[in-house]
């Protein structure tokens, strides 16, 4: 091979995660985490929010074993997640379900789920985990609307 010959079959198989990412990950986490860089080994993963880093994180040695074997050798020797700008990649859906949006639910029960988590100190996790409550909720009255 080419690549082996210039001394450059390292750096080849490096490139190739963003090929093979889809694949180790599948297109669920694909849309919502990405490799962004990779130095001495340490794949740096862009992910869209602290759920997906959490998510992604009980998963890392997983996840890097999958790219290991798929690149065909020890390429990631760690796996770093930070939250950042996830692009959409070539070919991918975007992240709607092609369903029309749920209508938001009702005022008041917006408004008792800010009072039900406000008394959480931690803000940011505090409006993920009303957000979350919110979207639980669009899904279950969607499913019973059908």
């Amino acid at each position: 091979m080419v690549f082996r010959r210039l001394g450059l079959e390292s750096r080849f198989r490096q490139g190739r995660i963003w090929a093979v990412w889809p694949t180790v990950v599948g297109p669920n986490i694909a849309r919502r985490a990405q490799p962004h860089s990779l130095w001495q080994g340490r794949l740096i993963v862009h992910v869209t929010d602290p759920v997906w880093l959490h998510h992604l994180s009980m998963m890392r040695h997983r996840v890097m074993a999958a790219v290991n074997e798929k690149l065909g050798g020890s390429v990631v020797r760690e796996l770093i997640l930070r939250i950042g700008e996830v692009a959409a990649m070539p070919g991918q859906a975007p992240l709607s379900s092609g369903r029309s949006p749920a209508p938001p639910p009702d005022p008041d029960l917006h408004k008792r789920i800010e009072v039900l988590v406000a008394p959480l100190g931690d803000v940011p996790f505090r409006e993920e985990l009303c957000r979350l409550l919110l979207r639980a909720l669009r899904s279950r009255i969607r499913n019973s609307a059908q």
